[in-house]
């Protein structure tokens, strides 16, 4: 059977990749082979197994090569041309404290895009006169940030070591972060806030039972792309 993929157009416009042209980059929605996938992730292999379902579903690149914003939008892309654009959130509200239920509507969540002409590496000068270049997180960063803490260890200097663009090995970026003024590292942590893109993950809503209104934090769950429980419940509970 013939898959149906078409045009993406990523928050980071592909400016980040090297050798990736944009119009080369198409998706699909989901299908059962890809909840098969996702029916067997857990907290030990979630980063690998969501790889592996981006890698179905996308087509002119890998998706180890993607930024932490783009990988966001593609899950939320999934998310409204799969299952549509309402989305149930547990939460509180602010004003009277009680649990509630909000249907987020996906399709109007503001993205985020990286400004035309950016490059990396992104160049910090820090205190002793002396630049260093700086690169986004990856989703291939993910991966090996988890298979670091699996052993019980302290992942962060070694996850801003692997976003220093030089020569040395990483033993040797996470020494040169150990010996760094705090307002060094902390300008280096900076660059991942500055050219942040992607989906922004929040919504106004009215409280259904005080009439108050707030703002809510979408959280990122596998339930966007792979409802189960009272999620699935509520997306087709009067349908089936």
């Amino acid at each position: 059977m013939q898959e149906n993929y078409q045009p993406i157009e990523l928050p980071s416009k592909c400016l980040l990749y090297d050798g990736i042209d944009p119009s080369a980059v198409k998706i699909r929605t989901l299908k059962g082979k890809d909840e098969k996938i996702m029916a067997e992730i857990s907290n030990v292999n979630f980063e690998k197994k969501l790889c592996q379902v981006l890698g179905n579903v996308l087509q002119g690149i890998k998706p180890e090569q993607l930024t932490l914003g783009d990988r966001m939008f593609i899950i939320l892309w999934e998310a409204i041309n799969t299952f549509g654009n309402d989305y149930p959130v547990d939460t509180y509200c602010i004003d009277c404290d009680s649990k509630i239920i909000i249907e987020v509507d996906l399709s109007v969540i503001e993205v985020k895009t990286l400004d035309d002409g950016i490059s990396e590496p992104f160049q910090i000068q820090i205190e002793n006169g002396s630049s260093i270049g700086v690169r986004l997180f990856r989703v291939e960063d993910e991966i090996k940030i988890y298979d670091f803490e699996k052993n019980g260890k302290s992942s962060f200097g070694y996850r801003y070591a692997l976003t220093l663009v030089d020569d040395r090995d990483i033993i040797q970026r996470e020494e040169f972060l150990d010996n760094l003024s705090a307002k060094d590292v902390a300008k280096i942590r900076a660059v991942q806030e500055k050219y942040t893109h992607g989906p922004i993950m929040e919504q106004t809503y009215a409280c259904p039972k005080c009439g108050g209104s707030g703002r809510l934090t979408i959280p990122f769950q596998l339930e966007l792309i792979f409802p189960y429980g009272k999620t699935l419940e509520r997306y087709y509970g009067e349908t089936v």
